[in-house]
């Protein structure tokens, strides 16, 4: 197999990200996002300080590297079944990146520790991979077209160890093919909230490996069409996200607003700047991975480290923490992570440096961290997840407008997107998301029929 690299990774990624997209542009168009940050009612259970944790021996980057040298090869002294509170934030510590410290540790917190799980990929995963790709210099992948990871076999001394990991990462099973409705709570610090907003995202995946779902669209990695449904100005919002395998093809973006009555093409390239309901992140970190290029950054792999992560959670965890921003009583696992740091080409990009966290096993994010140019911190966030066969004996909560039958995700072998955090610090504010995620497969008809323009003007689906 040759390592090529040019277009046709990024795509996976976009497949969450345009579900973001329509987010971000919607709200952006819409007179207010009503947020009044600094203001705040106190949240329950938050009323208390943190004990022994402080933002500023924490948050800066020096603070991280020495978090990572420091506990780098650290083995965790607790066990699968134990619950941790704040009483053993010393313990919790090495498994925690050490900006995430004053967000999740704070009076009543509770951490379920299970054991580490191994998570098996689709049966067929792996199977009808075309071998005849490139990896590029600089970092784009050319030639692939799915069916499993590019880049099965990461080795740490590998010079681009980092690029291959966010191909493994973008391309990972269950990118694509699902309906999530989901809802957003924006808070301000305390616990205030200022906006919610509910949106159901669809998406398919062209791109199969040995084959396209739609003939004659060969060079579509895959679509997602998402709908608001609240806030009433932005209800019957639509937005259809079109992405393609060529990792420097820009991809399509369609935006529907009822009082326009048609379609109208939008640009998709802004993906660093502020925008709306997800102004706690930047476009490119949105939701679950990587929504940038990935030729315009460079990645360095700093080595594999030891997290807690919420990989496979029972159900949808209730906000938590002073201001309601952090899952609260949830299960975590103590996770191999693979350690990219992630530093933009461009001189004008809002970061500095950003790290990721990206699972060894699923190559799925489980947090980032990312820093100013003046390498203050700025943003940081988490994915958690559930994984398909866990449906069978924990099924999650229903969509408050939306029901979704779980069963469906069964013997599909992927993890489901359930919740993600987005905080941004120097505000300070933060985003709180449930995605309620069920697996749909699309025939090529179907496919066709859903993901085009005169769709977006119809009815919902």
């Amino acid at each position: 197999m040759q390592e090529k690299q040019q277009g046709n990774g990024c795509n996976a990624c976009r497949s969450t990200r345009a579900i973001v997209v329509t987010l971000l542009i919607v709200c952006s168009l819409a007179e207010s996002a009503h947020v009044e940050e600094g203001r705040a009612e106190t949240a329950p259970g938050g009323a208390a300080q943190v004990p022994s944790v402080t933002a500023g021996e924490s948050r800066s980057y020096q603070a991280l590297l020495r978090w990572l040298e420091q506990y780098r090869s650290a083995e965790p002294a607790f066990q699968p079944g134990q619950h941790l509170t704040a009483k053993d934030q010393e313990a919790l510590k090495p498994f925690l990146p050490a900006p995430l410290w004053e967000y999740y540790v704070y009076p009543d917190m509770e951490m379920e520790i299970a054991p580490t799980g191994v998570y098996p990929t689709p049966k067929e995963w792996g199977e009808k991979v075309d071998t005849d790709f490139e990896l590029k210099e600089d970092g784009s992948l050319l030639g692939f077209a799915g069916g499993g990871f590019p880049f099965p076999d990461i080795k740490i001394e590998d010079p681009q160890a980092g690029a291959k990991i966010i191909w493994n990462m973008l391309w990972r099973p269950g990118a694509y093919d699902y309906v999530m409705p989901h809802v957003t709570w924006s808070r301000s610090p305390g616990g205030k909230l200022d906006r919610e907003f509910q949106v159901v995202a669809t998406s398919v995946e062209f791109a199969k490996g040995d084959f396209c779902l739609v003939p004659g669209q060969e060079e579509v990695r895959g679509k997602t069409l998402g709908e608001f449904r609240t806030p009433r100005d932005m209800a019957g919002s639509k937005n259809l996200q079109i992405n393609f395998l060529d990792p420097y093809k820009e991809e399509n973006g369609w935006l529907y607003l009822p009082a326009q009555r048609k379609p109208r093409r939008v640009l998709s390239s802004e993906r660093t700047g502020e925008s709306g309901l997800l102004a706690d992140s930047i476009r490119e970190d949105s939701a679950l991975d990587f929504g940038g290029r990935v030729y315009q950054h460079t990645w360095r792999l700093l080595g594999k480290k030891k997290v807690l992560a919420a990989v496979n959670v029972p159900t949808h965890p209730e906000a938590g923490g002073p201001h309601l921003w952090v899952p609260h009583k949830t299960r975590w696992e103590v996770r191999d992570a693979y350690v990219i740091e992630q530093t933009p080409k461009a001189e004008g990009h809002p970061y500095s440096h950003k790290w990721l966290f990206i699972d060894a096993q699923t190559f799925w994010r489980l947090w980032f961290v990312a820093y100013d140019r003046q390498e203050q911190l700025l943003r940081v966030g988490q994915d958690l997840l559930k994984y398909s066969e866990s449906y069978a004996t924990e099924e999650a909560l229903q969509a408050p407008y939306l029901w979704q039958d779980y069963s469906a995700n069964l013997g599909q072998y992927v993890f489901l997107h359930i919740a993600n955090v987005f905080i941004h610090a120097q505000k300070p504010h933060g985003t709180y998301q449930h995605c309620y995620t069920v697996r749909k497969t699309f025939s090529p008809g179907r496919a066709k029929q859903v993901f085009s323009l005169r769709s977006m003007t119809s009815g919902r689906r």
